[in-house]
């Protein structure tokens, strides 16, 4: 595990499942791969700029037996503002849809 810490990089909690997938979820985007390619990768976009974090903080990796864990800054925050980007992006698709009548 590297003690240097990361500035001028966006926080994400990336998530590798073996060989199965790996979803790296950031707080203005999802990336999403299957295997270990991450050059297959597909972006979720969540309707929000990418921000960079401006305090420096330590990139932390954690391993249970096939799946890796990554974190650059707080997981909770990072996944509660991707949530909250998600939230706010469908509910503003569901309004720009016209009403159903069947």
């Amino acid at each position: 595990m590297s003690r240097s810490r990361t500035v001028g990089e966006e926080r994400s909690f990336v998530l590798q499942v073996g060989a199965l997938f790996g979803v790296d979820v950031r707080p203005s985007r999802v990336f999403v791969w299957g295997g270990n390619d991450r050059g297959s990768r597909r972006i979720v976009p969540l309707g929000r700029s990418p921000k960079t974090m401006v305090i420096p903080r330590r990139r932390r990796q954690f391993r249970a037996g096939p799946v890796e864990v990554t974190l650059l800054g707080n997981p909770l925050v990072t996944l509660g503002q991707a949530g909250v980007t998600a939230l706010r992006a469908a509910r503003k698709e569901r309004r720009a849809l016209p009403p159903f009548n069947p």
